[in-house]
């Protein structure tokens, strides 16, 4: 076998890649909005990009330059018009519907702004929900989930509902949903956005946290600077391309 070679595997076909360490290849990516239409946006424009595990990046742009597109192409919560995204040797345009709903909820956590939690579940409800949706045992998903809400310091919040916690502890609680089923790779859209200051540094310290010790890859769109800085690197885009990849490290506050 060589690299860049097709393999097929208990029938997912896998791209071979040439870099053991990389966990995210994009190759000429583009995403259409309305094509064929008049009112046609192009919203990416032969994105390249390269992830290696562990990295923390960040996605910073004006607004309409394309990153929260690009961050759900990689999340594949839509459909792109071209090009190739590569998780961890797979080549995901290979996959039907069903297969990349199983791919995306194994590999793949979400945290977002809103933090999105179901506000008639508790905490510990919230956060198992991905494993009772495996079939997980509910007592197994259970111990698992209060484990993890404990571990980040919600131990005492397990049977309260999001209107009777924090932004800071609703946020928590989303974290910790990303973290149950151990993706790869966790991406946030703007996930500290709702947050005042003060909380919004506890959480970048808890991602980097989870970050250095399970080498778990996180991709964060977001407009702070701040918050940019926090990570390994920064990549900006306009218009839908990557205008310039900024350098860490970044000076601490």
């Amino acid at each position: 076998m060589s690299y860049g070679e097709i393999i097929e595997l208990e029938g997912i076909r896998f791209r071979l890649i040439d870099d053991s360490e990389t966990i995210l290849k994009i190759r000429r990516l583009h995403k259409r909005y309305n094509e064929g239409k008049s009112n046609e946006v192009h919203a990416l424009r032969g994105i390249d990009l390269d992830v290696k595990k562990g990295d923390m990046m960040a996605i910073m742009g004006p607004s309409g330059c394309g990153k929260t597109t690009l961050l759900n192409m990689i999340g594949h919560l839509d459909y792109n018009s071209g090009g190739e995204i590569i998780i961890d040797y797979l080549d995901t345009n290979k996959l039907s519907d069903s297969e990349m709903t199983a791919f995306r909820r194994d590999n793949i956590g979400f945290i977002f702004q809103l933090f999105n939690l179901f506000p008639f579940l508790t905490a510990v409800e919230n956060v198992e929900t991905p494993l009772l949706l495996k079939d997980i045992p509910s007592g197994v998903a259970r111990e698992q989930a209060k484990m993890l809400l404990r571990d980040l310091g919600m131990g005492d919040r397990l049977y309260h509902y999001p209107l009777e916690l924090s932004g800071g502890q609703q946020q928590r609680v989303a974290i910790a949903r990303a973290l149950i089923n151990n993706p790869a790779i966790i991406l946030g859209d703007e996930p500290t956005g709702d947050l005042d200051s003060s909380t919004s540094a506890e959480v970048m310290k808890l991602f980097r946290r989870i970050n250095q010790m399970n080498q778990q890859t996180f991709i964060l769109v977001t407009h702070n600077r701040w918050i940019a800085e926090k990570c390994d690197y920064i990549i900006h885009m306009v218009d839908g391309k990557i205008s310039h990849v900024e350098n860490g490290p970044f000076m601490e506050d």
